[in-house]
């Protein structure tokens, strides 16, 4: 099974790892793919390039075996639309894939393009702190009682997975960064040291 975590890593944290960690261990993935997108559908642009974010994106995981960078959204033009991602890895490979989702992300899963088609493609995993809400009204018969669920059929179930998340966000870094923090307990110091070389965030934050 490969797990793919998308998102602008607008810039990559701690948070992004620490998640991209627990489902690799908890769910015994053979690989998670984190997938930057281009253009995003459900919120702003990113404030770093694509060549930034996946510089970054790099040396986060650079030391990790099972992490890799999946550049498919960037690649192609247009909006980055996550049924089309998973129809060409789909073409690419024929793994069980595991889509990553946060809580706040699955909570508007039935506004995305074609959501039936993603779950004939793939399984979602909707990772929630405890505590949060999560909307069990949605596509509730694709349910997953376990994470067993994933290995035994193909794609379509929907797993929600109880994790423990480290306060970070790319909007509470960027906008430390601009107050001439460090935010050094949500960035790795690689990527710290590249944000500050190449003058990253500095100027505007959401």
């Amino acid at each position: 099974m490969i797990g793919i975590l998308g998102g602008t890593f607008d810039p990559v944290h701690e948070g992004h790892f620490h998640i991209a960690t627990q489902v690799l261990i908890r769910l015994g993935l053979e690989q998670v793919q984190f997938m930057p997108c281009a253009l995003p559908v459900h919120r702003d642009e990113p404030h770093a390039s694509a060549t930034d974010r996946c510089a970054m994106l790099e040396l986060m995981i650079a030391d990790q075996a099972a992490f890799a960078l999946n550049t498919l959204e960037l690649d192609r033009s247009g909006p980055s639309y996550t049924v089309d991602s998973l129809r060409e890895i789909r073409r690419q490979s024929d793994a069980t894939l595991v889509l990553v989702l946060g809580a706040d992300a699955f909570n508007d899963f039935a506004s995305w393009k074609l959501p039936h088609e993603i779950l004939q493609i793939a399984h979602l995993v909707v990772c929630y702190r405890p505590g949060y809400e999560v909307d069990t009204h949605i596509f509730n018969d694709y349910l997953a009682d376990s994470s067993g669920v994933l290995s035994e059929q193909p794609a379509g179930a929907i797993l929600l997975l109880e994790v423990e998340a480290i306060d970070c966000s790319s909007s509470a870094v960027r906008a430390a960064l601009i107050q001439g923090d460090t935010a050094g307990q949500c960035l790795r110091p690689v990527v710290a040291n590249y944000i500050d070389k190449h003058g990253l965030y500095r100027r505007t934050v959401d």
